[in-house]
């Protein structure tokens, strides 16, 4: 071994700089790797928000116009109801009309209470305006993510308070 292989190996030499069109490489990478991921992200967000406002829509908008014309058929037969115990009485009595009246139009509030309460009727009847149209849908979507969001960084500042420090 020669004094000179001795002296080499012992010492490290830094690596040589980076040339010009190393560094424009290694920038331009890095910039498209930014923009691209922030790209898939926004465009998956995106997709989400449509894809839901579909979703949305399709799932919800024949419901409610069931329930919309659900109501029209309820308040149908409640009046045909009173017309048919009408005609069936050989002369009017007003304290047995009325208390007759009065039982079913307490059996209509029921139902129209029933179908606000439980199936989400807002009070109109027309089913040419729906709530559940794409954007309202998308709206709606919207605010799940944003929901979902709001709750994650709760369930992160709850767990970082906990007094168990878990």
């Amino acid at each position: 071994m020669s004094r000179r292989e001795t002296r080499v190996e012992g010492v490290d030499f830094p690596p040589p700089p980076p040339s010009k069109c190393a560094k424009v490489l290694y920038y331009t990478w890095k910039l498209c790797s930014v923009v691209f991921s922030h790209f898939v992200m926004i465009s998956l967000v995106v997709a989400y928000c449509i894809l839901g406002a579909v979703t949305f829509e399709r799932l919800e908008a024949q419901h409610e116009r069931e329930v919309k014309m659900n109501i029209s058929q309820i308040r149908g037969n409640t009046t045909q109801n009173i017309w048919f115990m009408t005609n069936r009485v050989p002369y009017l009595n007003q304290t047995n009309w009325t208390a007759e009246v009065v039982d079913m139009l307490k059996d209509f509030e029921n139902a129209i209470l029933l179908e606000m309460k439980v199936r989400g009727w807002d009070g109109n009847e027309s089913t040419d305006h729906i709530q559940w149209t794409f954007t309202g849908a998308l709206f709606y979507s919207i605010i799940v993510i944003t929901t979902i969001g709001k709750l994650r960084i709760f369930y992160t500042v709850a767990n970082e308070w906990s007094p168990t420090g878990n």
